[in-house]
């Protein structure tokens, strides 16, 4: 018997490899995401602590001009760095959902080539069937022919 050999298996490689390739940078991408929503709930932490801080310190001390502006300046920079994360947030989840779009893509690849594969398996397996069985009518009909 021989063996099966589909055609497009290097091309079937190929597929399955970027399949790979797609899926690692789909992770990457959600490790960067998860990262960056800690680092804005790293900021909105410290934006709490230091309006506590501020609160505090304006109830149990004089008031001084400069400590108030200092505060006020970081907090309105720890503002900016929250709205500059919720940016970067943004754009990392449109990438997400493009590169997600790109796996389901190279899976629909990978999945079309391997139903061909085993379409042709088999009809590879058919044709070995009928081949078997039409040397086993003619070694019967060479038999009975010997026999007449």
């Amino acid at each position: 018997m021989r063996r099966f050999k589909f055609r497009l298996q290097s091309v079937l490689n190929i597929k399955e490899k970027k399949l790979e390739d797609e899926r690692s940078k789909l992770g990457e991408i959600i490790s960067t995401l998860e990262a960056q929503k800690d680092v804005l709930l790293e900021l909105n932490d410290k934006k709490e602590t230091l309006k506590n801080q501020l609160n505090s310190t304006l109830e149990n001390s004089i008031l001084d001009i400069q400590f108030v502006l200092g505060y006020k300046n970081y907090l309105e920079r720890l503002e900016q760095d929250i709205k500059t994360q919720f940016e970067i947030i943004k754009k990392t989840q449109i990438e997400l959902e493009e590169q997600q779009i790109q796996v389901s893509e190279a899976y629909k690849e990978v999945k079309i080539l391997e139903k061909l594969k085993e379409k042709q398996y088999k009809n590879f397996l058919f044709e070995y069937e009928q081949n078997q069985i039409k040397e086993l009518d003619d070694i019967t009909s060479s038999r009975q022919k010997k026999v007449i």
